[in-house]
């Protein structure tokens, strides 16, 4: 999608499926951090907020973000800060309006940076926690630009060397892809692969071959320069079955982990898009309301082959090896135990354990 030259525009089906995406985690994130973690500040990060709404009245990500912390079912009492980037100062006047009529409590602090790049006012914010904490409270940054300017891998490397700060940027490939081998343009994706190794996709002929090239550099970079423990990336095609972007999610928290998986699986697909796992080439799976259980039994049969394993031990496999949420497993595991014969011994169940069942993560069990 080509950067739109009006101040509010149409909201595209891909776009709507990234939005509820991001409704979903939000609404899982903000009580995890504020009620279970018991964090007394958090913040949320848009680096590229736009209008707060489309031309059919549709909420835009800020929007979405205030409201997924006002709807939620407890009283929220930790402090929530909001930082909105737009530097469009006709843009960042109507997201203003949108805010106004928002109730926004006094413990949610809403500032909009107006006429500002992302890394200006991302510079400015994390000085001043810098010099009131040391630190970044715990983080959610939205880093969603229409091409690949102004979103910086240090600040994807600075958030995620904080403790409890997660990412979710939009790569916008097609964007990226068209202007690889422009002339004025190699300093630009430098800052934004934070290397310079995707100059050697230039050379690239085959779409597929540049198009995976470019999507491993900055999985790599978000692992092994940003030190992200937990990354996976979604596949966004178009009805030409050509990658349109990628959303790349990247967090330290196994449960931040869970419920970004949880929110990817229950987007509804619209019909006019794919949207597919593209972590791993070799796993590809579509997110679809029938789980592909067939490929991952496959997997844990390859994985586990002939070991001795606890359930504890496959639902972190499911989770960070997988394209598969933890809830998908259990049937698996259902399956292969009341086949015949048994493709799985159960050691040592519990006394009571109805067969099928797997209700302790410490059951030990093994494949044949």
């Amino acid at each position: 999608m080509a950067a739109p030259r009006t101040t509010v525009w149409e909201l595209e089906p891909h776009t709507r499926a990234k939005h509820d995406i991001l409704r979903r985690y939000l609404r899982a994130w903000i009580p995890i951090l504020t009620q279970e973690g018991g964090f007394p500040n958090i913040l949320y990060i848009d680096g590229f907020a736009g209008p707060g709404r489309y031309a059919g009245g549709e909420d835009g990500s800020p929007i979405i973000a205030v409201k997924s912390a006002l709807e939620h079912k407890a009283r929220i009492k930790s402090n929530i800060l909001f930082l909105f980037v737009e530097k469009e100062k006709d843009r960042a006047a109507v997201l203003r309006k949108c805010l106004t009529e928002l109730p926004i409590p006094r413990n949610f602090q809403i500032e909009i940076a107006a006429d500002k790049k992302f890394a200006e006012a991302f510079e400015e914010l994390k000085q001043f926690f810098l010099a009131k904490t040391r630190k970044l409270p715990p983080t959610f940054a939205f880093i969603d630009p229409f091409g690949w300017t102004g979103a910086p891998f240090d600040i994807v490397r600075f958030i995620l060397s904080q403790s409890n700060c997660e990412i979710f940027v939009t790569f916008m490939y097609e964007e990226i892809n068209r202007f690889l081998s422009h002339s004025d343009q190699p300093e630009n994706f430098d800052q934004f692969f934070g290397t310079s190794e995707w100059r050697k996709g230039i050379s690239l002929a085959p779409r597929n071959s540049r198009d995976r090239f470019l999507h491993d550099i900055y999985l790599r970079q978000l692992k092994k320069a940003a030190d992200a423990k937990y990354v996976r990336s979604f596949r966004m095609q178009n009805e030409s079955n050509i990658t349109d972007y990628y959303l790349f999610y990247a967090s330290n928290n196994l449960l931040g982990l869970k419920r970004m998986k949880e929110a990817m699986w229950r987007v509804d697909e619209s019909g006019e898009f794919t949207f597919s796992d593209a972590t791993d080439p070799n796993q590809l799976v579509l997110f679809s309301k029938d789980p592909r259980y067939d490929l991952l039994e496959k997997e844990l049969r390859d994985h586990f082959h002939r070991r001795k394993v606890s359930v504890s031990e496959i639902e972190e496999f499911v989770l960070t090896a997988t394209p598969f949420r933890e809830t998908h497993y259990k049937r698996v595991l259902k399956t292969l135990e009341n086949s015949e014969p048994p493709a799985l011994q159960v050691i040592k169940a519990p006394e009571g354990r109805k067969r099928g069942t797997f209700p302790s993560p410490s059951i030990m069990l093994r494949f044949s």
